[in-house]
């Protein structure tokens, strides 16, 4: 070949590679994200900044709804408030990678892919541990079951097996959240650890029940407006009786017996709030309390929680009542003996509740007496009842002295060792109420006891209705 076919096949060359170099630069995206893209299956729009409109699409599902569930639980929030939100610098970087990495050939096939509408860039998610761990501390007593320990039904002679509690695992529902895909109708299962009960059945065995460590009973009445008093002390004792407590082991009346209402089996009766009685779910439930209160006494146990109520209670000498309310006031009793030792409580009558603590001998004799330190007096309180009719009057409640006492407790144990402790009990006053009828003159009202100190003006006072109360504790 002469020299000039050389120089011609050579500038032709030279010419066509100008020509490649020019097509190849034309189909290379020249935008940090190339036309067509998609993100989270939208389209990115031309002439809009990308980090803005990534930017609002963030803000937007910040609201999407992200439901927790495990077993009976289900529970919801928003992306947001579990602390996801959508990453908008690396959902960025990731889009923009597109059409702009490797080899020319490459970058072209990806364009034109993404204006051909075949690549879907997929959100990148952060986590922001602080608010998720902030928000499953808010859920985890909804989750929360506590352990039931077993027990003996010894009415029926059954072993009532254990149910083991559970509580929420939160770093692990923490990572179970980090790992979702945070699509719609997204569901996270909660993470949780099981709880176990401090007795099983095959511990029942080690009760001794033919031993008795302590005893004490109560009395009630069950009929009329007693009635209801009857009903929920027998629905309460059946809920603690046969409980297994080991060496060590607290027992939470509040946790066995549950809350005082309808669906909990209880029933109207009365009850006390503020200074007076009215009709309330779970009357006389504070008796079941308080003869479970004089047995752990007598029997030498510890009780780490205990109240007496506002006022002295009929059925129980002062100092040994234990007043209850669901959930804020509880009796708590743990086991300090050497064994273990099982709660009996039933009704050996129908006007008797008795609690028997089982499992060993007696290891102490305890007495318990009684000081007064302060006494106060009463007042008359006198309601104008409009339904009451003409000249009616009603004596509502009786009026009672107030006390402040100590209770001194001796414990001769069987080693010849001696312990003594004491503890206040502090009973209010309960006003003696009278309903009238609006035209009643209260001077034909009786005379004022040695103990009434004052009276208070009449003023109107609307029924109290069973349905609306709360808030108060049985007697």
């Amino acid at each position: 070949m002469d020299t000039r076919a050389v120089v011609l096949v050579l500038a032709l060359g030279a010419s066509a590679g100008v020509g490649a170099a020019v097509a190849v630069r034309e189909a290379l995206p020249a935008s940090p994200i190339v036309r067509g893209l998609s993100i989270d299956e939208r389209v990115v729009p031309d002439g809009a900044s990308p980090a803005a409109w990534l930017g609002s699409r963030r803000d937007a599902l910040r609201e999407r709804v992200v439901r927790f569930h495990h077993d009976d639980v289900a529970l919801t929030a928003t992306l947001g408030e579990a602390g996801v939100e959508v990453d908008v610098a690396a959902t960025l970087a990731a889009a923009e990678r597109v059409g702009h990495e490797g080899p020319w050939l490459r970058r072209i096939r990806e364009a034109r892919r993404a204006r051909r509408g075949e690549i879907d860039v997929p959100l990148v998610w952060s986590l922001d541990e602080q608010r998720a761990r902030a928000l499953f501390e808010r859920l985890a007593p909804q989750v929360y079951r506590a352990p039931v320990d077993a027990r003996l039904d010894l009415a029926n002679r059954r072993k009532i097996p254990e149910q083991p509690g559970r509580e929420l695992d939160i770093e692990a529902s923490i990572e179970a959240l980090r790992a979702g895909s945070h699509d719609e109708e997204e569901v996270v299962a909660l993470a949780v650890r099981p709880i176990a009960p401090a007795v099983v059945v095959s511990e029942l065995v080690n009760v001794d029940v033919s031993k008795v460590v302590a005893v004490y009973e109560t009395k009630f009445k069950r009929h009329g407006k007693e009635a209801g008093r009857a009903a929920n002390i027998a629905n309460a004792a059946a809920r603690i009786d046969g409980t297994i407590l080991a060496p060590g082991e607290t027992f939470s009346f509040n946790t066995h017996v549950g809350p005082r209402t309808r669906k909990n089996g209880f029933t109207i009766a009365p009850e006390i709030l503020g200074d007076e009685m009215i009709p309330g779910y779970g009357g006389g439930t504070c008796q079941v309390s308080s003869t479970l209160y004089a047995a752990s006494l007598f029997g030498a146990l510890d009780t780490p929680d205990r109240q007496s109520h506002s006022r002295p209670s009929a059925y129980i000498p002062m100092g040994l009542d234990a007043m209850v309310t669901y959930p804020e006031s509880d009796l708590k009793i743990r086991n300090t003996l050497p064994f273990p030792i099982m709660i009996r409580a039933y009704l050996p009558t129908p006007t008797v509740i008795r609690v028997e603590i089982l499992g060993g001998d007696p290891v102490a004799e305890v007495e318990h007496h009684v000081a007064a330190e302060h006494t106060d007096d009463f007042v008359r309180r006198i309601y104008v009842k409009s339904e009451l009719s003409e000249g009616k009057v009603r004596r509502h409640q009786k009026g009672s002295c107030g006390y402040d006492v100590r209770s001194f407790v001796t414990l001769r144990y069987k080693d010849g060792r001696i312990g003594e402790r004491s503890y206040t009990s502090e009973y209010k006053p309960a006003p003696e109420v009278f309903w009238v009828a609006p035209d009643y003159d209260p001077s034909e009202l009786p005379p004022l006891s040695e103990h009434t100190k004052t009276v208070e003006e009449l003023y109107e006072q609307e029924s109290p209705s069973p349905e609306g109360q709360g808030g108060g504790y049985s007697m």
